[in-house]
């Protein structure tokens, strides 16, 4: 199939997140066949990634993980009230990107912000990658960082956030738990961590 983007439609106009109508003409042989797509964004019509196919990432996850004196690994969970889901999700510190941020500056602030944690060493685990191909054209990328300092949190007014320091291997144990929402990303996130933190670290 060769699929040939013919016109974008901005259906509401909201400031963080709006819907689009992509129009697409497809053909396959000697069929050529219109096709409609629906997809949500934080970006302004000029700047979906279908058209200017930009890589830097939308936002930052942030697993925050600290050190005690024996070597025994925590990381930073948040609970986090989703209207989305009317309900507490169950995660890690994440935010958005700044015009002008790295992935790297984004994490320092967002872990300082949301998290109340100062971080540093930090590494990108994973570059900026598709959260809800389906749906979305919104991408984001994973930084580890380590707690080297705890400060107090700065929550924006509607933020409805709480933070526990939980070492891995109760995390772990939270997965299974039903009464722990968590979203996919972060389950398999967690796997990845605990692998990384008992073989290599």
């Amino acid at each position: 199939m060769k699929w040939t983007l013919k016109n974008i439609i901005q259906e509401t106009n909201h400031k963080f997140l709006n819907f689009f109508t992509l129009q697409y003409e497809i053909k396959q042989g000697n069929i050529t066949k219109n096709y409609e797509y629906f997809l949500a964004s934080r970006h302004d019509k000029d700047h979906l990634y279908a058209l200017i196919k930009d890589k830097r990432p939308d936002g930052v996850l942030i697993p925050c993980y600290h050190m005690n004196d024996k070597g025994e690994i925590s990381f930073i969970i948040t609970k986090q009230f989703r209207p989305a889901f009317n309900d507490y999700i169950t995660s890690m510190p994440a935010g958005l990107l700044d015009e002008n941020d790295d992935v790297f500056t984004a994490a320092k602030r967002e872990a300082l912000e949301e998290a109340g944690v100062i971080i540093d060493d930090l590494e990108l685990i994973c570059p900026p990658s598709p959260t809800s191909s389906g749906f979305s054209d919104e991408t984001n990328s994973i930084v580890l960082g380590k707690i080297i300092s705890f400060k107090e949190n700065k929550l924006e007014e509607f933020e409805d956030i709480s933070i526990k320091l939980v070492p891995l291997e109760e995390i772990m144990k939270m997965l299974d738990d039903p009464k722990y929402f968590f979203a996919i990303n972060i389950r398999l996130l967690i796997k990845y961590l605990y692998l990384n933190f008992k073989y290599e670290k």
